[in-house]
């Protein structure tokens, strides 16, 4: 191991050790640091803190009473532990230290969206007698579990129905998407004037905001930023679009971030087939979707 950093008295190789280099949301995960000694020194002790990094696109107000958008950054420590080493190494030589995170099964996972960014690291601080801290950290891929799943309550999740009557989605292949996953399923339409049927997979962020001011409710509509990401879709022309039953076959390739439910960050998946009417509201109908970054094994 070459030193990073020649004035330093250790030079640390930190690695995270769980499955495939990830962490699972209320799950523990081992972490370990190698430490290489650049002259003699007497290690006391490692800790390992878990940090959690969030950007947020929030609205803010300026001085001529208009909006716009900026990114808002926080970062915190989620938690930490200590281990005591007591070892002593000559110039050249290494040992190792191992220690163990627990991430919180109500924290927000790894995320890449539109509108918001989850990113987690390991921070590794080695203490020695009479030198200062020697301090690294090194990025943690952290999954949903999928098993928080956010329903949307205005939606039947048996069968999808809504106000559209004239449209209809059933024999849906699964609920539960995750990377590489394929959704399949089939459409009823009983409107004869259907110009054109789009069936798509979308991701919805909606991300609470404060233009300068607090906001009126927790949970009122008007206080969030949204975005869609579709994230598959295919599109029926008309002749086919006017059929009594449309099957469809959709694939995750992606999962940029999975559902998540959170004060300020909701994340949520759904199904979505549309209709284009010629003079009329086009009806549209929707089936919640739960969304994971973990692949479950089979057995």
């Amino acid at each position: 191991m070459t030193p990073t950093h020649p004035h330093e008295i250790m030079d640390l190789s930190l690695l995270q050790r769980g499955a495939e280099g990830t962490a699972v949301l209320g799950h523990s995960t081992p972490v370990s640091v190698e430490i290489r000694a650049t002259r003699r020194v007497r290690v006391t002790s490692v800790q390992f803190t878990l940090v959690h990094s969030l950007e947020l696109t929030q609205t803010r107000g300026n001085q001529f009473g208009g909006t716009y958008h900026a990114a808002e950054r926080s970062s915190r420590d989620i938690g930490s532990t200590l281990v005591s080493a007591n070892t002593t190494l000559r110039e050249g030589e290494s040992c190792f230290e191992v220690g163990q995170l627990i991430v919180p099964a109500e924290a927000i996972p790894t995320l890449h969206g539109k509108l918001a960014l989850s990113g987690w690291s390991v921070r590794a601080r080695v203490s020695s007698e009479g030198n200062g801290d020697v301090v690294r950290s090194h990025p943690l891929v952290v999954q949903s579990d999928g098993s928080t799943a956010d329903v949307d309550p205005g939606v039947d999740p048996t069968d999808g129905r809504r106000a559209a009557t004239d449209l209809h989605v059933s024999e849906l292949s699964t609920h539960s998407v995750h990377p590489g996953v394929e959704v399949s399923g089939v459409v009823t339409v009983s409107d004869s004037r259907a110009r054109t049927l789009s069936i798509s997979i979308v991701m919805q962020e909606e991300v609470m905001y404060w233009a300068g001011q607090r906001a009126q409710k927790e949970h009122h509509a008007g206080n969030f930023l949204i975005e869609e990401t579709v994230i598959d879709e295919v599109r029926v022309p008309a002749h086919a679009a006017r059929r009594s039953v449309v099957p469809f076959t959709l694939t995750a390739g992606t999962v940029p971030a999975p559902t998540v439910t959170s004060p300020v960050l909701r994340v949520r998946w759904f199904l979505r087939a549309a209709l284009e009417v010629p003079f009329r509201r086009d009806p549209e109908v929707t089936v919640p979707l739960a969304a994971s970054t973990r692949i479950h094994s089979r057995a």
